[in-house]
């Protein structure tokens, strides 16, 4: 297990062997904190009690740390492994909600024999788990390693498959596989080997969502206040975060978030950051439009005399995107993913281990078009149903495909108004979702769409949302926060860093930062046109106006392009060739009319055709084949 995710660490590895109980543990290391052997892991007790394996960064063990030491307790180490260790042998699981960071941990307590697995409150650090039988639980930080255990079954979970087409990325706890679950962000996993009882999974940390002073939010001044103490705020999360014995270097998109970073980070290091950009040429954003970012991160990192280290987005797709897929683990069609390896294995070259990044900003202080778009579109729901439906019906008569601005134009127009005769959850969720359900529905074959039970992509997230206690506002951030944010933004994030050995943090989602952001009213996150309106706020005299001002622009690539060219003789293989025939799920027929609708520009179903290749290319290679004993 440790040789199939060698790449998460190069640095080292180690193994645990309990030669009392049927307990392993293993850990591939990524030194970056204290890069002696002393911080080497599966880490032991003094005692000999507890064995600890865990990954990622506990940002506030210095602080963790003295008051351990207050209580008698001694180090022989500098990094945070030991604090880790030793607070859950001081408190046990109570340790958790007092740790600042990302982790993903597995601890054993070999007197009482019992597991206890974590995973951080925002869901930064990956951890999968499958049960092959009541004795037996296999746990690591990619699905991939866990196709090693011989008995694991590698069976596709078409519910998840149907999310990933339709979402780019799987709702709540589920994966890809059958068999294979996800933790969730902020719970605990606790367990014993005799196989008495089932792993019991335990929440401690939920998101709690809008003002506890409604009367104190609404005073004079209290948003002028509030941004100067969320500025304070990001300038210490930043520096918190910098800590590392290795470079640190930015991801520097030329956006908000990221400018934000950067700007704080080289308070602290000056030109010792580096940081890192990649570019789309022209010639390959005709037909997509991507925002270019290029000028405006060149431009801050000259203001800020750092070294800026760019690459084109030029490569070979064809052959590359294979390779991505296995390390992402599940088809995860996002081709933002291509973008993070390549920046990642750019700074890697560099000789940079440590990446800042700006995600989760847009999940924390409703940053994306969608939520203005819904703010914009209230007053629809107080027009006659037949009035909606025409509107809606108007709107699907706009191109879907075509080239330029004006086809990009027209692209957004389509999408908000052709979802004007739903009601506002289902129509957010719909403007979450890259296909419609309706052109999923058209490729499926019978075989597919049996396995189903009639389940729509959309199903199991608007359960969870209806479900929820809040105001509309507050449930629709509530799932960018809980779902989008930890199973698509940051899964890809961390598997694309790791791929290239890089560890990827994100100041703008440490839990002080997190806290102050969940309790702002809606009108401090989205007023008018401004999205992300308070950040925007706390960034004047840190990034220039014109950054702060700038549109939201993605961080993607010209897929459609690509589709359109580069991965052309890949598509006919994957929608018509004989191993995609044999597998029975999708209409050769259908997919084909659906690339000549994308190609004539009366439909953008670019997305769906990009999730379909994508989903083959997972089944080859984690159903076809094990992806433990055949990588790309």
């Amino acid at each position: 297990m440790n040789r199939v995710q060698r790449h998460r660490g190069p640095d080292g590895d180690g193994v645990f062997e309990d030669p009392r109980a049927p307990l392993n543990l293993g850990h591939v290391r990524l030194s970056i904190l204290d890069l002696t052997p002393s911080a080497a892991q599966p880490m032991h007790s003094a005692d000999g009690r507890y064995v600890l394996s865990y990954n990622g960064e506990i940002y506030n063990f210095r602080e963790l740390r003295a008051q351990l030491e207050a209580k008698g307790r001694t180090f022989r180490s500098s990094g945070d492994t030991e604090v880790l260790l030793q607070g859950l042998a001081e408190e046990g699981a109570a340790f958790l909600p007092r740790l600042n960071g990302m982790y993903a941990l597995a601890l054993w307590d070999r007197l009482t024999g019992s597991l206890l697995l974590a995973r951080d409150p925002i869901g930064v650090k990956p951890l999968y788990y499958a049960q092959i039988d009541p004795r037996t639980l296999v746990f690591a930080s990619e699905i991939k390693t866990l196709c090693a255990h011989p008995k694991l079954l590698r069976r596709p979970n078409f519910a998840a498959i149907q999310q990933h087409l339709s979402y780019i990325y799987a709702s709540g706890e589920h994966t890809a596989l059958q068999d294979v679950m996800r933790l969730p962000a902020g719970a605990t996993l606790q367990w014993r080997p005799e196989g008495v009882e089932p792993p019991r999974i335990e929440r401690f940390f939920d998101w709690r969502l809008g003002p506890t002073d409604a009367q104190g939010i609404n005073a004079p001044q209290a948003y002028a206040q509030e941004s100067a103490h969320l500025r304070d705020a990001l300038a210490t999360a930043v520096s918190r975060q910098m800590v590392a014995d290795t470079p640190v270097g930015s991801l520097l998109s030329g956006g908000l978030d990221s400018s934000l970073i950067t700007a704080l980070a080289n308070r602290d290091i000056g030109a010792a950051l580096r940081c890192f950009t990649i570019t789309t040429p022209t010639a390959e954003n005709q037909l997509d439009q991507a925002a270019d970012d290029a000028p405006y991160a060149r431009q801050l990192a000259a203001d800020l005399h750092l070294p800026l280290h760019e690459i084109a987005l030029r490569p070979k797709v064809a052959d590359l995107w294979p390779q991505l897929v296995w390390h992402l683990d599940e088809p995860l069609s996002d081709p933002a993913a291509i973008s993070c390896y390549l920046v990642s294995k750019l700074a890697r070259d560099q000789g940079v281990p440590v990446l800042l990044s700006g995600q989760g900003a847009d999940e924390l202080f409703c940053g994306y078009p969608r939520y203005w778009a819904m703010q914009q579109t209230r007053g629809l729901d107080t027009l006659p149903q037949s009035a909606r439906h025409l509107l809606a019906g108007a709107a699907r008569l706009l191109p879907g495909a075509r080239p330029g601005r004006l086809g990009a134009l027209s692209r957004r127009v389509r999408r908000v108004l052709s979802e004007a005769a739903l009601p506002p959850q289902q129509r957010f969720l719909n403007l979450c979702a890259n296909t419609p359900q309706s052109a999923m529905d058209a490729i499926y074959t019978r075989a597919f769409a049996d396995q189903l039970h009639g389940e729509r992509g959309i199903d199991a997230c608007y359960a969870a949302m209806t479900a929820r206690p809040e105001s509309l506002e507050q449930a629709q951030r509530w799932r960018d926060l809980t779902v989008y944010l930890p199973n698509h933004n940051l899964n890809y994030l961390d598997k694309m860093g790791m791929a290239q050995s890089i560890e990827a943090r994100v100041p703008l989602l440490d839990l002080e930062i997190t806290a102050r952001a969940a309790r702002y009213p809606a009108n401090w996150l989205v007023q008018g046109r401004v999205i992300k309106r308070i950040l925007r706020s706390a960034s004047q005299g840190i990034v220039p106006d014109a950054i702060i001002h700038r549109r939201k622009a993605g961080f993607g690539a010209p897929y459609r392009k690509w589709l359109r060219h580069d991965l052309a003789p890949m598509w006919e293989d994957v929608s018509q060739g004989e191993t995609a025939r044999t597998r029975g799920w999708f209409d050769p027929a259908a997919l084909a009319q659906a690339r000549t609708r994308s190609q004539e520009g009366v439909e953008d179903l670019y997305m769906l055709q990009w999730g379909v290749l994508t989903t083959e290319l997972w089944a080859r290679a984690f159903l076809d084949r094990n992806p433990a004993t055949d990588s790309p």
